[in-house]
């Protein structure tokens, strides 16, 4: 008898916890595209019909007349966000990288703002789907920074549309080849984000998480993970910063190593105590490798304006 109970209870608490669960998905799928945090530090939205995908970006622009007529020289800088995620945790880069350039952070299709119902996207349909918004916003060639799984769309976008590309920085590119399984990968997140504590970016990515929904995120995860990256790299024409942060177990500096090795032209910046997710919490340190790497391209001036 008191078993029966006891199952009838698990049963019972089971089910409230699953009902609040859906109801705590539910609210974060209505989170606003932007906050008003994010406007009062100078973050803007953008929708822009690209192809068949209406595609949400944030942006960071100085607002001031004089500024702004100090970065007509200036490439555009494009931030393209990780795995599940989207632009939302790429803030904090683009308004250190706005003393500098005009940033742009597109939502690919699937992801935050920019939904696309019934289906997914694979790796060539992402980059497709980036080109077409490079396009439709007239932001190409232009300066692109990826993060994580971005780095894997970068690279295709370079391979599949060479002139849409000025420069790339991969930041912390996955998957490193020695660890392509999806436990391997969870853990090595796991134990970046104990590191990343308390500045991690987990609460924006809880929101990401759900707009995308279970089965977009575990179809992305498959993607990520069956790519082979490194046979892509020596097609790379473009100009290539990677920066890996000296504490990063998702993309350790062996790897990063690899990648730079098997890229055409790069060079390779390791940030001491740096993280996986260095556009959210070390913003500042990657911004000025960024910067850095700007100035030496050719054709661009040096001694940019800084921004009080």
């Amino acid at each position: 008898m008191h078993r029966k109970i006891a199952l009838v209870a698990s049963a019972i608490a089971g089910s409230a916890a699953a009902v609040a669960l859906l109801h705590y998905w539910g609210r974060l799928r209505q989170t606003p595209e932007l906050t008003e945090e994010s406007r009062l530090s100078g973050i803007r939205g953008r929708w822009v019909q690209a192809g068949p995908y209406r595609m949400f970006a944030r942006t960071a622009i100085p607002t001031d007349a004089t500024a702004t007529n100090g970065f007509a020289a200036c490439p555009p800088v494009i931030l393209v966000h990780g795995l599940v995620v989207s632009s939302r945790y790429m803030e904090p880069l683009a308004l250190a990288l706005a003393r500098w350039f005009p940033v742009f952070a597109p939502d690919l299709p699937g992801f935050g703002e920019s939904a696309l119902c019934g289906r997914w996207l694979d790796l060539p349909g992402l980059a497709d789907a980036l080109h077409l918004w490079l396009v439709a916003t007239g932001l190409r060639p232009a300066v692109l920074v990826g993060n994580s799984f971005g780095c894997q769309i970068l690279t295709e976008l370079a391979a599949r549309h060479p002139g849409d590309v000025k420069a790339l920085v991969l930041q912390g590119p996955t998957a490193d080849r020695r660890a392509r399984h999806l436990s391997v990968q969870i853990w090595r997140a796991l134990v970046n984000g104990r590191r990343e504590r308390p500045h991690s970016p987990a609460a924006p990515g809880r929101i990401d998480y759900a707009k995308a929904g279970l089965l977009r995120a575990l179809a992305t995860m498959r993607i990520m993970i069956r790519d082979r990256i490194e046979n892509r790299l020596p097609l790379v024409r473009a100009p290539v910063l990677v920066v890996c942060g000296s504490r990063d177990p998702v993309s350790p500096r062996e790897w990063a190593i690899e990648v730079t090795a098997r890229l055409r032209c790069a060079q390779l910046v390791i940030i001491d105590g740096g993280t996986h997710t260095l556009n959210y919490v070390y913003p500042q340190s990657l911004a000025l490798a960024i910067r850095q790497f700007v100035d030496a391209l050719p054709g661009e001036p040096s001694g940019r304006m800084e921004q009080p």
